[in-house]
């Protein structure tokens, strides 16, 4: 009987402070709105309407539950629901990162024909070679040196830069 009541008292205290993204706000009224991103200069829309570019500061919306679609470079960058709670500044700061990125490579021998997801980037010459503007994700990066191949799987982060170092001499 005391477990039921302290798992009973437990719960009472949980919903009694849970979070505002669980409660959803009155519809109806006003509230405001400030989204800071960085860089700043993304599209802002709330609930389908432009709002404008960011830093929005202030801005008087309806109050209720929306959805929030943050756009830089024509890339989607932010879809979330957003609360708006009546007479508050309702904020949402975001570092907004394009889904793009680079792979460094260097090849030893430093000769080789470098290919990317199978399709042929171009040769290391002595130098690293940089395979720029590369969707965010897994990517294989395959270098060639005469009759000797070797295959790597490098992670692509957005607007960041991997490296990678190909051995096609090892074993």
């Amino acid at each position: 009987m005391k477990k039921i009541f302290f798992l009973l008292l437990i719960t009472l205290f949980a919903n009694t402070w849970a979070d505002d993204d669980f409660k959803v706000p009155p519809r109806g009224k006003t509230g405001y709105i400030t989204v800071e991103t960085d860089p700043a200069n993304s599209d802002v829309y709330l609930a389908g309407d432009f709002l404008g570019k960011s830093p929005i500061k202030k801005k008087q919306v309806p109050s209720g539950r929306h959805n929030l679609i943050i756009i830089d470079q024509g890339y989607e960058l932010v879809n979330e629901r957003f609360n708006v709670w009546p007479d508050k500044d309702n904020v949402f700061e975001g570092k907004t990162v394009i889904p793009k990125g680079h792979i460094k490579i260097t090849t030893n021998p430093p000769k080789c024909h470098i290919y990317v997801d199978g399709d042929q980037a171009d040769f290391t010459d002595g130098a690293a070679l940089e395979v720029r503007n590369l969707d965010a994700g897994d990517h294989v990066v395959k270098a060639v040196c005469g009759r000797r191949s070797k295959e790597a799987l490098v992670n692509v982060k957005g607007e960041e830069v991997s490296e990678v170092h190909i051995d096609v001499m090892a074993r």
